[in-house]
């Protein structure tokens, strides 16, 4: 049986699979990744301005949405398997754009 933190986590996470966040569920992701996989943003409701996601990677490579940039320009490069990366998305408030602002903390 799980302890009341697992169950706590249960409830505030959600799993994906087949890459697509579903926006309207959640606001907090988590993946394990087997093979290479595109992520998709659905369903976004519009009061939603800031999510993360979880991925555990194992193989495979990631690729995002057209609509994400990343700091410096690049998507994540040279993320390492066997490690837990931690991304965060953000919809900028300034310009009014269809995007999200994309960062990450790699390789824990």
């Amino acid at each position: 049986m799980a302890n009341a933190a697992q169950q706590a986590q249960a409830t505030l996470s959600l799993a994906i699979t087949g890459g697509a966040c579903d926006l309207s569920k959640r606001s907090y992701f988590h993946a394990t990744i087997t093979g290479a996989t595109a992520f998709t943003f659905i369903n976004r409701p519009a009061d939603c301005m800031l999510f993360e996601l979880e991925v555990n990677l194992t193989s495979g490579t990631l690729t995002w949405p057209a609509n994400v940039r990343w700091v410096g320009g690049t998507a994540p490069q040279s993320l390492q398997t066997g490690k837990i990366h931690i991304f965060q998305f953000r919809r900028p408030q300034s310009t009014g754009a269809n995007e999200w602002l994309g960062s990450y903390l790699p390789n824990y």
